[in-house]
């Protein structure tokens, strides 16, 4: 029996249609009663040094149970990022801000209402500084975000003074240009947020929405300075992340502060405009391309040299320049290619993953360049596209920046795209419109695009497979979903092997108690990794079951075959005789630990 191919129906959607998703602001857990509530202060300028805060106004205001400053959080770890180990940062600065809405102080109030005018009385002697948010300035390096770095520079990702010369020695036509990937702010319409609750065990139960609740745990543990085991982080739905929600914000390291210094459980939703200047932002990219070739459109040669901006503090987006380099020649046979990049410090808000996370970038950069040339040239810049696209019969192809490709037919996903477009009469128009000078006129944009996906392969995912008794299933997946229907394809993976209803599959995910190991979603993985998981634990589980079977039935396994359209699958197990199960990993590159269980099935003779 097989359903994959076939059109279904989401299994996520009726829950989030009629009573709606249960994200960290609407979870009801008796761990949290009686819970506070935490606000942050945040600083209205982007570089100063803070001379003074008092709190006593806002300790006085009605509600406020608590106030806390940077000298407070002392006892916390510093967090020392991966590139330059001079830039580190408290969890809240006691002597400096670097960022419009980095925190400078908690409240924290009896009720959610109270918060927003209580932070308001939170009383900062700011010595204000010159802000660095000009990449020309950071490079310069004359105001300083950190004066012990000596420099602004995060990280190098390449020589310049390595870079070709002669590059660009036997092209016809060169033409550069500086532009720039602005940064954005990811949105996500559920804002980040926080509740915790320490057990007399010791450990901190977190919820929090991430992409990866193992990954949060150990962020989370590493900035309060405990170990992983004494983290539980349970993920509920979310709503929405892009690449944003990865890890431990500073915010949810304060709620689980504030959570054991008070003794009782704390909670936190961001507000929009929190959202918008304190969660991570992504891009931020200043690029300089230089593409060369002959006039006939063969590109022969291209540079890109970034400069990231990783705003105020250094975090991922410091090293997706990485990514950037490695996509450089995009889809394209360009015999020469190179690339280089630098990532500074500004006094902006931190630079994250978003959506393709440094990969975009490059494309964005690239597609530009063609344009440009083409423009040089005055030909097509669909024909120049088409002219230098990788042949079908080159694959797998090696670009000249480490990138291997397995297949591929580029020029045939182009042409299908400007036929579905009709390119050829929107340019007829485009012309016309010109020739009378309309004031209206007509903009055609054009991008050819190759990803990486599950890049990551080796690191694997988990999956658990449950098949219990009264015919259900449970599948526990190391994967975590926010909104791209995980749900719906897991069930549809495991009716498509044992023939279970997909209604009667329940998928759990974001749970480092049920699930201890696990990766997460980013970078598309989660059908290519999550998804084989699953599936391997499928397979796993009708081959314990046919085991089993070949036992009860004294007959050879080879000669037994599940029949999963009996509708009779399994056969309640009865609980004192015939209840059977087995534990048996499948680790491979896309399925790490995948654990299956059974009770007892139904089969038919072959």
């Amino acid at each position: 029996m097989s359903i994959l191919g076939t059109r279904v129906l989401r299994t996520e959607d009726p829950r989030f249609l009629t009573t709606g998703g249960v994200y960290t602001e609407d979870v009801v857990d008796e761990r949290l009663a009686g819970a506070c509530h935490v606000f942050f202060a945040r600083s209205p300028v982007a570089h100063a040094r803070i001379e003074a805060i008092d709190v006593s106004a806002a300790l006085s205001a009605p509600g406020v149970i608590a106030a806390y400053t940077g000298a407070d959080l002392a006892d916390l770890p510093v967090v020392t990022p991966g590139l330059n180990k001079q830039m580190t940062r408290a969890i809240l600065p006691a002597d400096k801000v670097r960022y419009v809405g980095e925190p400078v102080a908690i409240v924290v109030t009896e009720q959610a209402y109270q918060g927003e005018d209580a932070i308001e009385l939170v009383d900062v002697d700011y010595d204000v500084l010159p802000a660095v948010v000009d990449f020309a300035d950071a490079l310069a390096g004359k105001v300083l975000l950190y004066d012990e770095a000596g420099t602004n520079v995060a990280g190098t990702f390449g020589d310049p003074d390595a870079l070709d010369q002669h590059l660009f020695d036997e092209c016809e036509v060169v033409t550069t240009r500086t532009i720039l990937n602005q940064r954005v702010a990811p949105a996500p319409m559920e804002s980040r947020a926080a509740a915790a609750a320490w057990g007399e065990d010791g450990r901190v139960t977190a919820w929090i929405p991430s992409q990866a609740a193992q990954g949060c745990q150990g962020s989370l543990a590493r900035q309060l300075g405990i170990t992983p085991q004494e983290v539980h982080i349970i993920t509920p739905d979310v709503g929405g992340a892009f690449g944003a929600k990865f890890g431990a914000d500073p915010e949810h390291v304060m709620v689980a502060w504030v959570a054991r210094r008070l003794g009782r459980p704390a909670r936190w939703t961001e507000t929009r405009y929190e959202n918008l200047v304190a969660m991570t932002h992504g891009r931020a990219q200043q690029q300089t391309v230089t593409i060369g070739g002959q006039r006939d459109g063969t590109v022969l040669a291209y540079r890109l040299e970034v400069i990231q901006d990783s705003g105020a503090h250094v975090r991922v987006g410091a090293i997706l320049p990485s990514l950037t380099i490695l996509m450089t020649p995009g889809p394209y046979e360009i015999p020469r290619a190179e690339s280089v990049a630098t990532s500074v410090v500004t006094n902006t808000t931190p630079i994250g993953a978003y959506r393709g996370a440094g990969r975009p970038e490059a494309s964005a950069a690239l597609e530009r360049a063609m344009d440009l040339f083409a423009a040089e040239i005055g030909m097509d810049p669909a024909e120049v596209r088409r002219k230098n696209l990788i042949p079908p019969d080159k694959f797998p192809y090696s670009t000249p920046t480490g990138a291997t490709y397995d297949t591929g037919d580029y020029v045939t996903a182009l042409d299908k795209a400007l036929q579905a477009a009709g390119y050829t009469e929107l340019r007829a128009e485009q012309q016309r419109r010109r020739e009378r000078g309309d004031v209206l006129q007509l903009g055609i944009g054009l991008a050819s695009y190759v990803e990486i996906t599950a890049a990551d392969a080796a690191a694997g995912e988990t999956a658990r497979l449950t098949v219990h008794g009264d015919g259900t299933a449970t599948v526990y997946t190391g994967s975590s979903a926010h909104g791209q229907g995980h749900h719906t394809a897991w069930a549809m993976l495991v009716e498509s092997e044992l023939g279970i209803p997909m209604a009667s599959v329940t998928v759990i995910h974001g749970d480092t108690d049920l699930i201890p190991e696990g990766i997460g979603t980013y970078g598309s993985r989660s059908l290519q990794l999550g998804g084989v998981a699953v599936h391997k634990a499928a397979l796993d589980v009708k081959e314990q079951a046919r085991r089993v079977a070949a036992d009860m039935l004294e007959a050879a396994e080879t000669d037994l075959e599940l029949n999963a359209d009996s509708g009779t699958w399994p056969l309640v197990a009865d609980e004192e005789d015939g209840k059977y199960s087995d534990s048996n990993p499948v680790n491979d590159c896309c399925s790490v630990g995948a654990i299956s269980m059974m009770t007892r099935y139904w089969f038919d003779w072959v």
